[in-house]
């Protein structure tokens, strides 16, 4: 059974003029919970969540925590729904063809006003994923339901690495709070913690803050260096590799260009001048990033000891400051280094 069955549910998340739910509005609605819900919630949680709303004396309005988690889920799942759903509502399919809706009293959107239309729910229902796992984090300790959520393989799937929520990326670079921008970055996001921070932090440091994110311990040290030193440089020398690397997308047919426009003309070739502001934005980014790699190394070695840092203490990476500057160059160098 679906997690949303009445027009009144949907109604509070979609404006639609209808007594009942469509069967390809019901159809979105089944695979999106599929796709998207599923896997936030886990099955233990879903399961849970289903039962609670299925009982009959259920109360989706109610103060519960299953009725709280239910109207979290719903808001994406709606939204979400109905944007997919639209384009199959546009017509319809019987033994003579397919077929568009036009009598002297209405007729179909035109398709600017169904892209406006999609987007809008796409970027709602995105946001309402955020709201979501937020939900879910700021309940995980209010009963063992969520209890056993936050220590399953789906209550850490968004803690896989450093960076774990839209908004927490949005506070170092400007992504308009896209959680569709924060996951197609998550690969490079990923990629850059072992080639750039690994060799800062050390392999064993940056183990050991990715399994105090992932376990929810982080101790106050770990989160002020997160927060001060690594979140922004990470982010910004994401951006520096993702501008370029998000330029393009593979298909089955080959490589398309993704750069769009702000108007509704994306399908123009790139104005004149586009590479060298995408270019400059990739420099700022990537030197941006490199001093904030600077600095972090800088705080690390002036604060890290046996008590503080102690991984990065212990690790290769970790300079002493009081170490004398090695000598490049001398008076019977043969050769003179400039650095």
């Amino acid at each position: 059974m679906p997690l949303l069955k009445t027009i009144a549910e949907l109604k509070r998340y979609v404006p639609v003029d209808t007594t009942g739910i469509l069967p390809s509005f019901a159809l979105e609605l089944e695979q999106t919970e599929a796709d998207v819900i599923a896997p936030l919630l886990g099955p233990a949680l879903l399961a849970w969540l289903q039962a609670a709303y299925d009982a009959p004396d259920f109360d989706p309005a109610g103060p519960g925590l299953a009725a709280q988690l239910l109207r979290a889920v719903q808001a994406p799942l709606a939204r979400l729904a109905t944007a997919t759903a639209t384009t199959v509502h546009q017509v319809s399919i019987d033994e003579t063809g397919v077929h568009i809706t036009s009598t002297d009293t209405s007729k179909t959107a035109f398709q600017w006003q169904l892209d406006r239309v999609q987007a809008q729910f796409l970027k709602r229902g995105f946001s309402g994923l955020d709201a979501l796992v937020a939900w879910l984090e700021a309940h995980a300790e209010a009963s063992p339901e969520l209890q056993a959520w936050a220590a399953s393989p789906a209550g850490q799937r968004h803690r896989r690495e450093l960076f774990i929520s839209t908004a927490d990326f949005q506070e170092y670079e400007n992504i308009s709070s896209s959680r569709l921008a924060f996951e197609a970055l998550g690969p490079m996001r990923r990629r850059l913690e072992n080639f750039e921070l690994g060799p800062v932090l050390s392999p064993e440091f940056l183990a050991e803050l990715r399994d105090q994110v992932r376990s929810r311990a982080l101790t106050s040290d770990n989160e002020n260096l997160l927060r001060t030193y690594v979140y922004p440089a990470l982010a910004c020398l994401t951006i520096g590799h993702a501008v370029p690397e998000l330029g393009l997308s593979l298909n089955g047919g080959g490589i398309d260009l993704t750069i769009a426009r702000l108007d509704d003309s994306n399908a123009k070739e790139a104005d004149a001048g586009l590479d060298q502001l995408l270019q400059s934005k990739v420099s700022e980014a990537l030197i941006s990033g490199s001093r904030y790699l600077r600095q972090l190394t800088s705080y690390l070695d002036r604060t890290a000891s046996a008590l503080r840092f102690p991984t990065y203490f212990a690790s290769s990476a970790y300079t002493a400051p009081d170490q004398p500057a090695l000598v490049v160059n001398t008076l019977i160098s043969k050769v003179y280094k400039f650095c």
